[in-house]
C-alpha cells in the first residue's frame, strides 16, 4: 500500500519561497512511494488546523517552514490519538531547531535525509496546556524575536532581531521570580531565561552537546540574574558567548517539571519558539517524554548510548 505524505507550507517564512529545490523534494518524495498532500498556509494557526484535521490520514506530516510553523504543527498533532511521523524541512530565520538536529536548510537535501534516515522520539514542552518545540523564553530581548517584522526579517536575516533588541537595552529591567525545577527552588530578580530542548537559544546561548538529550525527559532552564553595572553585563554576556558561564548571575539547571512565578504581581510577555507566547505571571511547564517520533540523525548522546547498549 503507498505510504501517504502530507506537505504543510509556510510560504512566507525565511527568504525561502517555493521553488524548483522545493519541487525536487516532492519528487524524492513521490520516488520514494509516498502520496503527497500540499496544504499552504495563509495565516497563523493553519498549520494546527491542518495537522489536526488532517493528520491521522497521513503516515508522516512534513513542515516547510521556521521554527514557528513547526511549533504551530505539532500542536496540532499532539492532540491526535494516532500521531504521524514528523519531518522537517527548514524555511526560517534563526533555525534552531534545524541546528540542534543537524538538519540541512536545502530542501532536496532535507528531503533525502527524511527519506534515509529512522523516525527517533522527542520530547516536547506544554506551557500552561500549550505545547511548544524547543524554547519558551521570557526577559531581557525575548519580544524582539516575535516584535521584528517578517518583511524586515526576511530582507535582512537575523539581523532583524539585533534591530529590535538594540531598541530594547534601555529598557531591560529585572523581575522578581520564584523559579521551581522539579525539587528545587530560586527566588531572585532575573533578567533573562529560557526552558529549552536545543543546543542554541536564538544563536546566542550555546549548550553543551553532551548536555542535551532531545529525549530524555528533561529540559535545560537558563536563568541570567541582573549583573548591574556595565562591567558586569559585559564580563556576563562574554561569559555566555564562550559557553563557561559566570555562575555569579547565571544559573542552569535541568528538569522535567518548571513552575515560574512573578512576585511582585506583575505579567510577564513570554515566547514560544519565537513566537508570541502570552502574558503570564504564572506558568507551569512539563516536559512530555518521547511525545512524537522525527526523521533526523541520532544525537551525540543518542549514539553514545547505542555504543554503551551494544557493548552491554
Amino acid at each position: 500500500m503507498k505510504k501517504m505524505l502530507l506537505m504543510i507550507i509556510n510560504p512566507r517564512s525565511g527568504r525561502n519561497k517555493l521553488n524548483d529545490d522545493l519541487l525536487e523534494a516532492t519528487n524524492i518524495f513521490g520516488v520514494h512511494g509516498y502520496g503527497i498532500t500540499v496544504l499552504n498556509t495563509t495565516k497563523s494557526g493553519d498549520a494546527t488546523e491542518y495537522a489536526r484535521e488532517f493528520g491521522e490520514n497521513y503516515d508522516i506530516i512534513v513542515c516547510r517552514g521556521g521554527d514557528g510553523t513547526f511549533c504551530e504543527m505539532l500542536n496540532g498533532i499532539m492532540e491526535l490519538k494516532k500521531k504521524p511521523k514528523v519531518g522537517f524541512i527548514p524555511a526560517g530565520t534563526t533555525n534552531d531547531i534545524a541546528n540542534t538536529l543537524g538538519l540541512p536548510t536545502k530542501p532536496r537535501k532535507a528531503a533525502q535525509l527524511i527519506v534515509k534516515e529512522s523516525a527517533l522520539p522527542n520530547d516536547i514542552g506544554r506551557f500552561n496546556g500549550r505545547y511548544f518545540t524547543y524554547v519558551a523564553s521570557f526577559g531581557a530581548f525575548t519580544e524582539c524575536a516575535y516584535a521584528a517584522p517578517q518583511k524586515l526579517k526576511n530582507r535582512i536575516g537575523r539581523l532583524a532581531y539585533f534591530y529590535e533588541a538594540a531598541k530594547e537595552i534601555k529598557d531591560i529591567h529585572p523581575v522578581p521570580m520564584r523559579v521551581t525545577v522539579d525539587d528545587k527552588t530560586l527566588e531572585g530578580d532575573f533578567v533573562f531565561g529560557s526552558i529549552s530542548n536545543s543546543y542554541t537559544v536564538g544563536k546566542i546561548i550555546h549548550l553543551s552537546e553532551k548536555e542535551v538529550c532531545l529525549n530524555d525527559g528533561k529540559f535545560e532552564v537558563f536563568l541570567a540574574g541582573n549583573p548591574g553595572s556595565a562591567r558586569a553585563w559585559a564580563d556576563t554576556l562574554t561569559s555566555v558567548v564562550k559557553k563557561d558561564f559566570d555562575e555569579r548571575y547565571i544559573h542552569l539547571l535541568k528538569g522535567s517539571h518548571i513552575e515560574i512565578e512573578v512576585l511582585d504581581g506583575s505579567k510577564l510577555p513570554w515566547t514560544l519558539d519565537g513566537e508570541y507566547g502570552g502574558d503570564d505571571g504564572k506558568v507551569v511547564i512539563d516536559v512530555i517524554n518521547k511525545a512524537f517520533d522525527m526523521f533526523r540523525p541520532p544525537l551525540l548522546n543518542e549514539m553514545e548510548s547505542s555504543e554503551t547498549a551494544d557493548v552491554r
